[in-house]
């Protein structure tokens, strides 16, 4: 039953800007919580600004808004001399109660998932504001205004009792499931799980103290404990200041994040001099120490980071160095390869040619017993000059001592003799060596024929080499679009695994299957081969869709007279 008294028996005074009254002017309880809450807008704004499309920030800005509004709002009802505007305020802020727990949600969700959450889930939120909707303006949301002892408080409602307290602690219990869950998560990965705590910690704090001091007064008829519930936003703001600087959350500048955070101390230190309310002094107090605490983690963080960095410039000086001295090294290693190349070379040549004379029975007759080990050391002979070829052409690729003759030719005609010549190794090995050709134009490139020789000798020979049975299709085509001409190797080979394609033109680099066909190998052709290519202005690309499936090597080179040349 309520006491309804004259209002002006309470000696109750105008409000000013709704806001400002001698109502409450002697209890600065109820305007110390918007330093924090200013703070924290401004730190949700400024984190929003530089990340305008990340979704934890937008939901951060929204929550801090709406806590903000209903301070506001709340404070209307305490200045206010007039029931009808109380009542009127009271009965609104029954949403944004409810929102900001929403926000708070949807911004612990956003943090840990980096997106928002399912449309049925939004829906299911939504559906939460039906009947807040349909009877926020009845007595269910708020019996009546009580004018006893001259306090000016609205009577909530099983709206508010029961209806949005309920969601609130639904909403306080969802989120913790969700930090459980993460830091569980994070830790069975070996991830940093102290972010994910002290971003539901702060989150936490606001909403428990947030609760409880609305519960408490709605239940107990105590607006005070109710009012100094709402100190859970600087504490929220000093975990979300924290986690900014510690972990780069949001990769908001460390400067920026700083001048707000010792703002905040500064107006929180001056709640010390402006009224001499012992609890509003106890409140600052316990926040400034709070404050402070945090304040020197922050400061040991960035100290340490301070010396990281001055460790890490140190090490970047020391690995220029280190790069300057291995250059060196390395240009001294390919000058000691084209030394020791051409020195292996001349004795190479000599076996060589000996070798062959003997075969072809210039200095007599062989004894049967003595031709095979002689055709081998031939063979040998022959392995080592081309692998020597190879170290040259690697050492001369990376001096750039490489020259390339580029002339006009006809690259089909070439390509069709280098088959022709190959064709009786290929029948040796027992494969089917073929040459298609689908060429609009005339076939002229412009390149360096003897390069553009060994490049198609490479190819089409690592293709007899790695292609047990089955055949070898050499396809040769033009595209006048892209003034390009093109000459496919395809075979029914070993193939090439996924993992392998991507490090096949680098240097030593061999396919894993390689080795079980052929061990001569040195992981340099296809090196060489591409590095000549792409100095002309072409390529060699590698598709293969397995091992065992075979494979298919595409050269490309420009069109006699091309923009592409």
């Amino acid at each position: 039953m309520l006491n309804i008294v004259d209002p002006t028996i309470c000696h109750w005074s105008p409000a000013f800007f709704f806001l400002f009254s001698d109502n409450i002017a002697s209890t600065f309880l109820y305007y110390a919580h918007f330093f924090p809450s200013i703070s924290g807008l401004l730190i949700s704004l400024f984190v929003l600004k530089s990340n305008v499309r990340n979704k934890a920030a937008q939901a951060l800005f929204f929550t801090t808004s709406m806590f903000i509004v209903w301070c506001l709002m709340s404070l209307v009802t305490w200045a206010s001399d007039r029931s009808d505007i109380i009542m009127f305020v009271w009965e609104a802020m029954i949403y944004f109660e409810l929102l900001m727990y929403v926000g708070a949600f949807y911004f612990i969700y956003a943090f840990y998932k980096g997106s928002f959450p399912s449309f049925k889930i939004e829906l299911g939120i939504f559906s939460i504001f039906v009947p807040l909707f349909l009877f926020g303006h009845t007595k269910l949301n708020l019996l009546g205004f009580d004018f006893r002892d001259c306090q000016r408080n609205a009577v909530e409602g099983p709206l508010w009792q029961y209806y949005v307290y309920g969601f609130e602690l639904v909403f306080v219990a969802i989120i913790l499931t969700l930090a459980f869950t993460e830091v569980k998560k994070r830790r069975q990965a070996h991830d940093e799980a102290l972010e994910a705590i002290l971003v539901a910690s702060g989150v936490l704090a606001l909403l428990l103290s947030f609760s409880f001091g609305n519960i408490v007064g709605s239940f107990y008829d105590n607006w005070t404990v109710g009012e100094a519930g709402l100190f859970g936003m600087p504490v929220f703001v000093a975990f979300l200041g924290y986690i900014l600087v510690r972990y780069k959350t949001f990769q908001v500048k460390l400067l920026a994040t700083e001048a707000l955070m010792a703002g905040q101390l500064i107006l929180l230190c001056s709640l010390l001099f402006v009224r001499t309310i012992e609890h509003a002094q106890l409140i600052a107090i316990i926040t400034i120490l709070f404050f402070a605490i945090l304040g020197a983690l922050l400061i040991k963080s960035v100290r340490g980071e301070v010396k990281q960095r001055i460790e890490i410039e140190k090490l970047a000086g020391t690995l220029e160095l280190t790069n300057e001295k291995l250059k060196i090294v390395d240009q001294q290693k390919s000058e000691f390869v084209s030394i020791a190349s051409h020195q292996l070379r001349s004795p190479l040549t000599a076996i060589r040619g000996y070798t062959a004379m003997l075969i072809d029975g210039n200095f007599g007759v062989l004894p049967e017993k003595t031709k095979e080990p002689i055709s081998r050391i031939h063979e040998s002979a022959k392995l080592m000059a081309l692998s020597i070829e190879d170290f040259l052409n690697v050492s001369r690729i990376e001096s750039g001592n490489i020259k390339y003759e580029l002339t006009d030719f006809n690259l089909k005609t070439q390509t069709e003799h280098i088959v022709d010549d190959l064709r009786p190794e290929a029948t040796k090995a027992g494969l089917l060596l073929l040459a298609r050709s689908d060429v609009a134009g005339s076939g002229m490139v412009t390149g360096d024929i003897g390069k553009i020789q060994q490049i198609l000798h490479n190819i089409i020979n690592n293709a007899i080499k790695y292609t047990p049975k089955g055949s070898i299709t050499v396809y040769l085509h033009d595209d006048k679009k892209v003034g390009k001409f093109f000459v496919e190797v395809i075979d029914t080979g070993i193939g090439i695994a996924p993992d392998t394609i991507g490090t096949l033109f680098q240097k030593f680099s061999r396919a894993k299957n390689a080795n079980q066909v052929n061990i001569s190998g040195t992981g340099l052709g296809l090196f060489v081969s591409r590095s000549m290519a792409q100095a002309m202005n072409g390529d060699i690309t590698a598709y293969s869709e397995g091992e065992g499936r075979g494979s298919r090597f595409v050269f490309s080179i420009p069109l006699a007279g091309s923009e592409a040349k």
